[in-house]
Order: C-alpha cells, then structure tokens, then sequence
C-alpha cells in the first residue's frame, strides 16, 4: 500500500478555541435564557425577528414548494419512512421464561422529546429535515422540535420550512450553533427542553453536543463528511471522480479518499477529477477540500479492506467486481454503496436509509441514526411465588463476595 496523493495534514490549533467558545456560550445561555439566545442569534446571524417560526409561515413555505421539489421530496420520503418503518419492525416487545416461573421481557419505548438540528450554513439542507424527523416519527416520538439557523432576515431557509410543512412538524425555532443545543437542552422562557438532540452540524454544534451530553442524549458527534471509494480497474473513471468531487463539495474540510489498484487508475482519476472541475459551480469548495484533504492509495483489495476497517468511513464505496463479497470482510463503516451504478448522493437524498451517520472513526463503536435511535431498550422480570427458591443460594453467594449484606437479606426474604 502506497500513498499516490496524500492529504495536507494541518494541527488544528482552533480546536480548543471551539471548545473555549462553546463552553461561554453555553454558560451564557444558562444564565441569561431566552434573552442571551435572542442576544446570540442577534450577534452570530445578524438576526432580531421571533425565534418561533409562525405556523402559518411554515404552511405557506410548504404551499409554495416547487411541483417537482415537492414531489421528488414526497418520493424520498416515501422511500426514508419504508426503511425506517421495517427496522422498527424488527424491535418487538417480548418476553421469555428463562428458568420455570421466571419471566423475563423487553420493551422499546419512544423518548418524549427530541430536537433536530438542520444546518443553515452553505447550503439549505432539506433531505436532513427528512432523515432526522421521519424515524423519529417512525418510533412514534411524542414531540419533535425542530431547529434551524436563522438565513437573513426571513429566518429559516423558506425550503426547508416547506419540507418541514410537509412532514407536518409544527415546532420550529430560527436558532443555529452552540445556542441551539443548549436553548432546547436547558429549556429556556418558552423553549421546553428535550430528552434527545439529533442531526449534524459545523464545530460549535457538535461540541455543544458533547458538553450537554448527560443533560440530553444524542446521536453521536458529527465531524467533516467523509468518503472511501474502493475502485478496481474496471470501475468507470469518471464515475470515481464524480463521486470524490460530490463528497469533496460539501465543505472545505470535507474528507475524500480513493483506494485503487492501479498507478495508472489513479492518474486517470486525478486527470478527471480536473477536468470535472473547470466548470463546476461549487469548484471553489470541492477544489479545497480536494487539495487538502484528499488522498489516493494504490495497492491490493486485501490491503483495502484493512485500510476500511481501521479508517472506519462514513461512507464507503465499493466499485469492484463482487462488490457483496468484499463488503462482508468490512465490518466499520456508516452506509455502504455497491456497484459502480450507486453512488453516495443517492442515499444523501431519495432512496431512503439514513444520511445522519458516524464520523471520525466513529463507526468502530456505532451506527447512524436509525429508528432505534429513538427507541429507548427497557428490560423486565416475573417471578412467581416459588421461582426464588432456585436462585437463592447462588444470589446470596454473590452478594456476600460483594459485601451488600442487605442484598442478600432481600434476596433470603423471598424464600419464606
């Protein structure tokens, strides 16, 4: 395995001015509530009208969608809610008799309350309104909040309040960064706080994630959108630079990573990766965030699916032969896309499993949201009046290796 392009690996000297920021932010809301956050929007996004988004305003951002906005947004989440709807299927309350009269059972019970953050930075992102309300409504979560950057002084991106319309949420607030997270964590004047925060955004919301983390659940922290393309050479030049330069344009940090093999694939990929960006409108972007952060490795498939299971990516890419086969030898990554015809946008948007996914490494130890995500996973036991008897003398022993002399007194009394 051999570097054919490395990325330009910077120290990131503004991580601890991030977590510095946040914290005062934080600090600042909860102690001076609703007027601190308007105080924030006001100072951060230049913006001073309400904070609660008028219904009415919602209905009229869904009414004015564009016909074909609105349809093939009607498809995505036809496709989003089917997913989500056969994996809640597979969470079924049951119980089981473990041991005669033994009982034993498990629930999957719906948090009350959530929040999900849609970013308002660059772009408006409509399809993660989708992919963070639809599961939860899915799980049949009580009351779902939404909020949203303020962009200029309408407030939230008028699109986004027409996919949210569509979905029929009816709680929105105009509050973006750090503020955000703490408002609907902390519950501030009439912002009642949540059980759960879900959904990506930049340095200072998945901070404030992690310092409110406790108060609040959440799905995990987002870092830069990240994508391995694992490519044999029969895989379509093209398609390679396509899919690195679609990753790439997401945001200057974004992470775009090829593994090929063959020097002369990877040639080709780089001499179309710039041709594709001579007349590429977000060129600007995607030319950064390729420049920097990219990189191209050429070596074997055996070498590529140890490079995935370490580097553990948000998405993975397999354009070879087999693509099933080498995918089951690849147990870390956030979605995977197989075959030279699927490439990550198509799970970005329409096609219905989730875009909010690990990053990081991250999917080492976790998945990206799903309906489970929303499911909390709540145990129960039944004894009947003689199943004691069989456990007592081993729970006794147990509690007097462990010291608790009133555990193993609670656990004789039911032998009486």
């Amino acid at each position: 395995m051999r570097y054919f392009k490395k990325p330009i690996i910077e120290d990131d000297a503004s991580q601890d001015s991030i977590k510095s920021k946040t914290a005062e932010i934080i600090n600042h809301v909860m102690s001076g509530g609703l007027d601190a956050v308007k105080e924030l929007t006001a100072r951060f996004d230049r913006y001073q009208g309400p904070l609660r988004v008028d219904k009415s305003m919602i209905d009229r951002c869904r009414d004015k969608l564009e016909p074909h906005v609105r349809d093939a947004v009607e498809t995505a989440s036809e496709n989003i809610r089917m997913f989500h709807e056969n994996q809640r299927a597979l969470l079924k309350d049951s119980e089981w008799e473990t041991q005669p009269g033994v009982f034993t059972g498990i629930r999957f019970v719906p948090v009350e309350s959530v929040a999900v953050y849609v970013p308002g930075g660059r772009y408006p992102l409509v399809s993660t309104v989708l992919m963070g309300v639809i599961p939860a409504q899915v799980a049949k979560v009580n009351r779902i909040v939404i909020v949203s950057p303020p962009r200029g002084n309408e407030g939230v991106d008028q699109s986004v309040l027409g996919v949210i319309g569509l979905l029929g949420v009816g709680e929105v607030w105009s509050i973006g960064g750090a503020q955000a997270i703490a408002a609907v964590a902390l519950g501030v004047g009439d912002i009642e706080k949540v059980d759960m925060v879900v959904g990506p955004g930049n340095a200072y919301v998945t901070e404030a994630k992690r310092l409110m983390f406790g108060q609040i659940g959440i799905d995990g922290l987002a870092g830069p959108s990240e994508v391995l393309i694992i490519a044999d050479t029969n895989a379509p030049v093209k398609n390679v630079a396509t899919d690195l330069l679609a990753q790439a344009e997401h945001d200057p940090l974004s992470i775009s990573n090829l593994f090929c093999t063959s020097e002369d694939f990877a040639n080709n990929v780089m001499r179309s990766i710039e041709d594709q960006l001579i007349n590429l409108p977000t060129r600007e972007i995607a030319q950064s965030a390729w420049h920097n952060n990219g990189s191209i490795l050429v070596g074997t498939l055996d070498e590529a699916v140890a490079y995935a299971n370490d580097s553990a990516p948000e998405h993975l890419e397999l354009m070879v032969d087999n693509p099933k086969e080498l995918l089951a030898q690849i147990h870390s990554y956030g979605s995977a896309f197989l075959g030279s015809h699927t490439s990550v946008p198509f799970g970005d948007f329409i096609t219905g499993t989730n875009h909010i996914l690990p990053t990081g490494r991250a999917a080492r130890f976790s998945g990206g949201v799903w309906t489970g995500t929303f499911l909390k996973a709540l145990t129960h036991q039944e004894f009947t009046e003689k199943a004691p008897a069989q456990f007592i003398t081993h729970g006794v022993a147990i509690a007097q290796a462990e010291g608790l002399a009133a555990h193993a007194n609670s656990i004789k009394a039911r032998g009486r």
